[in-house]
């Protein structure tokens, strides 16, 4: 939803295009898809909320999709034509089996010939998609390198974040350090093992703010929990800038807006290796890396930020220096837009 917003606000503001809008919550109420079970009913919400898009598609130019299902349909039904063309914008590729495997709802868990299936779909449908515009360097390598998609067909264009919403804030020195996590899935996002070394390590020092859909039911003294945060938030925005460093040790990612937006506000970050994190984050320079599930190495890499604010401010600073030359909505939308029309009117 946060992307969606970015990409709304901006790409609205360029006289050359008409935009239809179908932003996917995944989510009804009421829910009239209850009786199915679970991945029908996900999938028939999926398609629901895509219907303002989809009926319009024989009079669109270009459908961008970052939903799965409605783009499957799209490539069944318009893949062989020119008109509309379509875009996918999706964060993770096309597993392969030869890159780190994004363990993102259960897809670790399949089977090696469900994997395959799945992969040899994947790339049927990228042979019959218009453009890609992937979120990292990292995604955009996998879908030219192992995939075979021609290199004038991939586009490394993050949407960004919106940079009118997110100030640089200079962090202010406090006497009990404050850390942030923001991640819906806690698990996933590392928000359990944060919470662990938080616990061992640093709850008579600091205290630990934690953004997120699934909190644990155990907390330790000096946690606090906020549940009911949505995208460019207000009040996510002022705790971005109360805290002293941003913690996200993720387990699996393949791009991180949240990082992003720590970067915006000004705060050094810490997170992991994994998929394009590593094109967000620059180790050393504007935060530090980790692997995943490294519980010593993110005690190590906490400490060393923690109780140097200098170095933290620092960190801060080159961050948001990245964020307005590579990741700022008011810059990529534009240039995601470019990319669409000059593949538009090729075709």
């Amino acid at each position: 939803m946060t992307r969606y917003q970015n990409l709304r606000k901006y790409a609205e503001r360029d006289p050359e295009v008409e935009c239809v809008w179908a932003p996917v919550k995944h989510y009804l109420e009421p829910d009239p898809f209850a009786y199915l079970p679970g991945s029908l009913r996900s999938r028939a919400i999926v398609m629901r909320e895509a219907a303002p898009v989809m009926g319009q598609a024989k009079i669109l130019d270009a459908i961008m999709f970052h939903a799965f299902e409605p783009y499957v349909l799209s490539v069944l039904k318009y893949g062989k034509t020119q008109k509309p063309l379509i875009v996918w914008s999706q964060d993770n590729p096309p597993f392969s089996g030869r890159q780190v495997e994004p363990e993102y709802g259960g897809v670790h868990k399949r089977s090696v010939w469900r994997k395959r299936l799945r992969y040899l779909f994947d790339n049927w449908c990228l042979g019959r998609t218009g453009i890609f515009v992937a979120w990292s360097q990292w995604a955009g390598n996998i879908l030219v390198k192992e995939c075979g998609v021609p290199p004038d067909k991939v586009s490394m264009i993050h949407v960004g974040v919106d940079l009118e919403l997110w100030p640089f804030l200079p962090q202010k020195t406090s006497l009990r350090p404050q850390i942030l996590f923001v991640g819906g899935d806690f698990e996933r996002k590392g928000g359990d093992l944060l919470l662990k070394v938080y616990r061992e390590h640093f709850s008579a020092k600091a205290d630990l703010h934690l953004v997120t859909k699934q909190p644990p039911a155990m907390l330790a003294p000096g946690v606090s929990v906020y549940t009911d945060l949505s995208a460019n938030d207000p009040r996510l925005r002022r705790l971005y800038a109360q805290a002293d460093l941003f913690v996200l040790p993720t387990r699996a990612d393949v791009s991180s807006i949240v990082a992003l937006e720590a970067m915006a506000t000004g705060r050094a970050v810490i997170s992991t290796r994994m998929g394009g994190i590593p094109d967000i984050v620059c180790d050393g320079e504007t935060g530090l890396l980790i692997d995943p599930g490294d519980e010593t190495a993110l005690a190590t890499a906490m400490r060393t930020l923690l109780f140097d604010p200098t170095r933290c401010q620092q960190m801060g600073i080159a961050g948001r220096a990245v964020l307005e030359r590579d990741f700022s909505a008011a810059v990529c939308v534009p240039r995601i837009l470019r990319a669409m029309k000059q593949a538009v009117d090729a075709a």
